[in-house]
Protein backbone atom coordinates (compact mmCIF):
# COMPACT_ATOMS: atom_id res chain seq x y z
CA UNK A 1 0.00 0.00 0.00
CA UNK A 2 1.30 3.34 -0.78
CA UNK A 3 2.04 5.96 1.38
CA UNK A 4 -1.19 8.67 0.93
CA UNK A 5 -3.64 5.88 0.36
CA UNK A 6 -7.04 6.17 1.09
CA UNK A 7 -9.76 3.53 1.11
CA UNK A 8 -13.56 3.59 1.20
CA UNK A 9 -15.89 1.25 2.75
CA UNK A 10 -19.65 1.30 2.40
CA UNK A 11 -21.71 0.82 5.34
CA UNK A 12 -25.50 1.71 5.96
CA UNK A 13 -27.33 4.03 8.05
CA UNK A 14 -29.42 1.03 9.43
CA UNK A 15 -26.25 -0.06 11.08
CA UNK A 16 -26.58 2.78 13.80
CA UNK A 17 -30.03 1.87 14.54
CA UNK A 18 -28.78 -1.58 16.61
CA UNK A 19 -28.58 -0.82 20.45
CA UNK A 20 -25.40 -0.43 22.01
CA UNK A 21 -23.29 -3.06 22.10
CA UNK A 22 -21.37 -4.31 25.27
CA UNK A 23 -17.33 -3.39 25.05
CA UNK A 24 -17.00 -7.03 24.89
CA UNK A 25 -19.02 -7.78 21.41
CA UNK A 26 -17.34 -4.10 20.31
CA UNK A 27 -14.03 -5.33 20.14
CA UNK A 28 -15.27 -8.94 19.01
CA UNK A 29 -17.02 -7.84 16.01
CA UNK A 30 -14.04 -5.33 15.23
CA UNK A 31 -11.23 -7.61 16.00
CA UNK A 32 -12.01 -11.31 15.17
CA UNK A 33 -10.70 -12.81 12.29
CA UNK A 34 -13.23 -12.59 9.27
CA UNK A 35 -13.56 -17.10 9.20
CA UNK A 36 -14.24 -16.41 12.98
CA UNK A 37 -17.05 -13.77 12.82
CA UNK A 38 -20.54 -16.29 12.61
CA UNK A 39 -18.48 -18.37 15.55
CA UNK A 40 -19.71 -15.38 17.86
CA UNK A 41 -22.63 -16.16 20.30
CA UNK A 42 -24.06 -12.73 19.90
CA UNK A 43 -24.10 -13.27 16.29
CA UNK A 44 -25.12 -16.90 16.52
CA UNK A 45 -28.71 -15.99 18.32
CA UNK A 46 -29.55 -13.86 15.00
CA UNK A 47 -32.30 -15.08 13.10
CA UNK A 48 -33.55 -11.71 11.53
CA UNK A 49 -32.64 -10.68 7.86
CA UNK A 50 -32.53 -7.04 8.56
CA UNK A 51 -30.53 -7.59 12.04
CA UNK A 52 -27.88 -9.60 10.16
CA UNK A 53 -27.59 -6.60 7.61
CA UNK A 54 -27.38 -4.30 10.30
CA UNK A 55 -24.72 -6.20 12.62
CA UNK A 56 -23.27 -6.86 9.05
CA UNK A 57 -22.26 -3.20 8.18
CA UNK A 58 -21.88 -1.89 11.68
CA UNK A 59 -18.92 -4.73 11.44
CA UNK A 60 -17.49 -2.83 8.77
CA UNK A 61 -17.83 0.58 10.79
CA UNK A 62 -16.15 -1.06 13.23
CA UNK A 63 -13.40 -3.03 11.68
CA UNK A 64 -12.54 0.47 9.64
CA UNK A 65 -12.09 2.16 13.19
CA UNK A 66 -10.04 -0.62 14.12
CA UNK A 67 -7.77 -0.83 10.78
CA UNK A 68 -6.98 2.82 10.91
CA UNK A 69 -4.26 2.96 13.31
CA UNK A 70 -2.49 0.32 11.32
CA UNK A 71 -3.14 2.25 8.49
CA UNK A 72 -2.20 5.17 9.41
CA UNK A 73 1.11 3.29 10.45
CA UNK A 74 1.86 2.92 6.47
CA UNK A 75 0.77 6.79 5.81
CA UNK A 76 -2.00 5.64 4.22
CA UNK A 77 -6.10 6.29 5.66
CA UNK A 78 -9.30 4.23 5.81
CA UNK A 79 -13.02 5.28 5.97
CA UNK A 80 -16.32 4.17 6.18
CA UNK A 81 -19.79 5.69 4.14
CA UNK A 82 -22.62 5.00 5.55
CA UNK A 83 -25.64 6.11 3.37
CA UNK A 84 -29.59 5.47 3.92
CA UNK A 85 -31.79 5.82 0.88
CA UNK A 86 -29.71 6.78 -2.29
CA UNK A 87 -32.03 7.04 -5.90
CA UNK A 88 -30.57 3.88 -7.62
CA UNK A 89 -32.31 1.28 -9.49
CA UNK A 90 -32.14 -1.18 -5.97
CA UNK A 91 -33.96 1.69 -4.55
CA UNK A 92 -36.24 2.53 -6.85
CA UNK A 93 -36.82 -1.24 -7.08
CA UNK A 94 -37.39 -0.90 -3.43
CA UNK A 95 -39.84 1.86 -3.58
CA UNK A 96 -42.58 0.14 -6.01
CA UNK A 97 -41.93 -3.28 -4.26
CA UNK A 98 -43.90 -5.36 -1.44
CA UNK A 99 -42.74 -2.56 0.92
CA UNK A 100 -43.02 0.50 -0.92
CA UNK A 101 -45.11 2.06 1.50
CA UNK A 102 -42.64 1.65 4.11
CA UNK A 103 -39.94 3.46 1.89
CA UNK A 104 -42.11 6.20 0.60
CA UNK A 105 -42.79 6.93 4.10
CA UNK A 106 -39.56 7.05 5.33
CA UNK A 107 -38.20 8.93 2.34
CA UNK A 108 -41.46 11.81 3.21
CA UNK A 109 -40.36 11.69 7.02
CA UNK A 110 -36.13 12.35 6.19
CA UNK A 111 -35.64 15.65 8.10
CA UNK A 112 -34.65 16.83 4.50
CA UNK A 113 -37.43 15.40 2.92
CA UNK A 114 -36.38 13.53 0.05
CA UNK A 115 -33.65 10.64 -0.77
CA UNK A 116 -29.93 11.41 -1.26
CA UNK A 117 -28.27 10.81 -4.80
CA UNK A 118 -25.36 8.99 -6.27
CA UNK A 119 -23.27 12.15 -6.85
CA UNK A 120 -23.91 13.23 -3.16
CA UNK A 121 -22.40 10.39 -2.36
CA UNK A 122 -19.95 10.44 -4.84
CA UNK A 123 -19.10 14.49 -3.20
CA UNK A 124 -18.99 12.90 0.07
CA UNK A 125 -16.42 10.12 -1.46
CA UNK A 126 -14.42 12.84 -3.36
CA UNK A 127 -13.79 14.85 -0.10
CA UNK A 128 -12.82 12.11 2.18
CA UNK A 129 -10.22 10.67 -0.49
CA UNK A 130 -9.01 14.25 -1.58
CA UNK A 131 -6.28 15.91 -0.07
CA UNK A 132 -9.31 18.32 1.67
CA UNK A 133 -9.89 15.16 3.58
CA UNK A 134 -6.03 14.15 4.62
CA UNK A 135 -7.14 14.39 8.38
CA UNK A 136 -10.09 12.01 8.27
CA UNK A 137 -9.40 8.40 8.85
CA UNK A 138 -11.27 5.48 11.01
CA UNK A 139 -14.55 7.08 10.82
CA UNK A 140 -18.09 6.36 10.17
CA UNK A 141 -19.76 9.02 7.59
CA UNK A 142 -23.12 8.99 8.06
CA UNK A 143 -24.74 10.77 4.96
CA UNK A 144 -28.45 9.63 5.56
CA UNK A 145 -30.57 13.11 4.80
CA UNK A 146 -30.78 12.87 9.11
CA UNK A 147 -32.41 9.31 9.02
CA UNK A 148 -30.61 8.19 12.16
CA UNK A 149 -30.63 11.84 14.22
CA UNK A 150 -34.39 11.03 13.43
CA UNK A 151 -34.51 7.22 14.53
CA UNK A 152 -33.46 8.39 17.54
CA UNK A 153 -34.19 11.73 18.84
CA UNK A 154 -37.52 12.31 17.22
CA UNK A 155 -39.83 13.21 19.99
CA UNK A 156 -42.97 14.29 18.20
CA UNK A 157 -44.35 10.79 17.65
Amino acid sequence: MAKGSSALVIGSQSSHRLDPFTLEQTKALALTPTEALLDLPFIKEVNDSLKAYQLAKRGNALRVQAEAVNWGHRGARINCISADIIHTPLANKELNGDRKDFYRKMLKELPVGRGGSPDEIANLAELIMSEKGAYITGSDMLIDGGATAKFWWDLTD
